[in-house]
């Protein structure tokens, strides 16, 4: 239904871009005040951080704010997100590379999706309101490209073009926070990628969810597209776990 719908209208959304712009610069001010919080030693490992609620009086700002910023020192190593309980510190110091971050050997992979879950979720809604009509061809033409090697069933582009597809959204949010996060994620996270796009439902699978997120960039609804996006990632998750486990049984 979504396939080949492409407008000759595509709104500039000025405004709404300022408001994003504005936004994200509150989230990355409460990321800096969160951190300090942390680092400086006010609250030791394994202690719980203050609510939401309270973090809202305290900074001033939205509970999207502190919300969207939690997300972000969850993903740096600096905190643990328990549902149910709260945000609890993990450490002093950001996770790096030379800490083995995402050593494949011993992280789960259910760790990986609840961090692509929050990165891309919040990089969808970013992008396409930030998205310019060119950026919007580009995904169109990786698209395309995509629905070829589907259509041929060429494993190594189907692998090499979602990853293009994935990065390029989390690369028009102009974030560079959530850019590097997801560089850091990529290496270790082909592991997985390759693994489910040797099933030929997973990489089927990928087809319509693309298209989708694709008419979302092209409609410029950005609340549709997080909805879209969390329902591909649910999926692939799924598929991915059955791939994954079929694989550490042998």
């Amino acid at each position: 239904m979504f396939i080949g719908i492409i407008l000759n209208d595509v709104r500039q959304g000025g405004q709404d871009i300022m408001k994003e712009i504005h936004k994200i610069s509150i989230t990355d001010a409460v990321v800096d005040n969160l951190k300090e919080l942390i680092e400086s030693g006010q609250y030791s490992i394994g202690e719980k951080l203050p609510t939401e609620s309270r973090l809202c009086e305290r900074l001033k700002v939205s509970r999207t704010s502190v919300r969207e910023a939690m997300r972000v020192i969850q993903a740096l190593g600096y905190i643990n997100l328990l549902p149910g309980k709260g945000a609890f510190v993990a450490s002093y110091t950001p996770v790096t590379h030379s800490d083995n971050w995402y050593d494949v050997e011993n992280a789960k992979f259910n760790d990986f999706m609840e961090v692509r879950m929050a990165i891309e979720t919040l990089s969808v809604r970013l992008s396409v309101e930030r998205a310019s009509p060119k950026q919007v061809k580009e995904l169109e033409q990786i698209h395309k490209s995509f629905l070829e090697a589907n259509e041929s069933k060429d494993l190594v582009r189907l692998i090499m073009l979602d990853e293009l597809f994935h990065t390029k959204i989390i690369s028009y949010t102009r974030n560079q926070l959530l850019i590097n996060i997801n560089k850091q994620l990529l290496e270790s996270f082909r592991v997985y990628r390759g693994d489910s796009f040797m099933n030929n439902d997973v990489y089927a699978n990928a087809v319509e969810p693309h298209t989708r997120i694709l008419f979302c960039f092209q409609t410029k609804n950005a609340s549709l597209a997080v909805k879209e996006m969390r329902k591909h990632l649910e999926i692939t998750a799924k598929d991915m776990e059955t791939i994954h486990t079929r694989r550490t049984e042998k």
